[in-house]
C-alpha cells in the first residue's frame, strides 16, 4: 500500500535532472555531486527565484515554531517542571 506522494520541488527535480545527466556520463557519478553541481547550476532553473523571495522568512519561523513545540511536548511529557543539575 501507498501512501499519498508529495509533489517534487522544483529544486528536487533540478538535481534529479542533473543526476541523470552525470550518471549517463559517468557511471560512477553520485547524488551528493549532483547538488554540488546543481548548486553551481541554480540559474538554469528559471522561475524558482521569484517564489524563492519569502520563503527564507517562513522557513525561520516554521523552524523556531518546530523546536518551540518539540521543547514544550518534552515539557508535557516529563511533568512541567524543570530541575537543575546540581555541579
Amino acid at each position: 500500500m501507498q501512501g499519498g506522494k508529495r509533489k517534487l520541488s522544483q529544486w528536487n527535480i533540478f538535481v534529479k535532472k542533473i543526476y541523470h545527466e552525470g550518471k549517463a556520463k559517468n557511471s560512477n557519478y553520485e547524488f551528493k555531486q549532483a547538488l554540488a553541481d546543481a548548486s553551481k547550476r541554480k540559474s538554469e532553473m528559471g522561475s524558482m527565484k521569484s517564489s524563492s523571495a519569502n520563503t527564507t522568512s517562513s522557513k525561520k519561523s516554521r523552524k523556531m515554531n518546530k523546536s518551540k513545540g518539540k521543547r514544550h511536548m518534552a515539557m508535557a511529557m516529563a511533568g512541567g517542571t524543570r530541575k537543575r543539575r546540581r555541579h
